[in-house]
């Protein structure tokens, strides 16, 4: 059981640098690969989901938390929400956007973890 949480943890680093790293470019939808890569050092699929998640989803609040202090973020979410929804609904945005990075998260670590099990089983079967 501790090596399984120690797994974890690295996982959600992995996950958390490498989704960093990944928003240097300006495709957002690659942070999938950190999910993946973090999921990819876990046995267990619950582990390697909530290894993705966790990474990718602590990221996206760091990330929206940078724009909404040093770039003033928050008066364009606010104007989108009023475009959409209605007056003082920026905040509803926001969380969609961190909803959003957890479920990217959460789907790359369990197809990860689910595609490193499914390669060990192959792999142990055939030798």
């Amino acid at each position: 059981m501790e090596i399984e949480k120690r797994n974890l943890l690295i996982g959600t680093l992995i996950a958390l640098i490498l989704a960093a790293l990944l928003s240097l470019i300006p495709l957002w939808q690659l942070v999938f690969i950190a999910g993946f890569l973090g999921g990819l050092i876990n046995k267990k699929v619950l582990y390697g989901a909530l290894s993705g998640a966790l990474g990718v989803g602590s990221f996206w609040i760091l990330y929206i938390i940078d724009g909404i202090f040093f770039k003033g973020l928050y008066n364009l979410f606010d104007i989108f929400g009023r475009l959409l929804i209605g007056s003082g609904f920026g905040w509803l945005i926001l969380l969609l956007i961190i909803l959003l990075g957890i479920l990217f998260g959460f789907l790359g670590g369990t197809l990860g973890s689910s595609g490193r099990n499914l390669f060990m089983q192959y792999y142990n079967k055939r030798t």
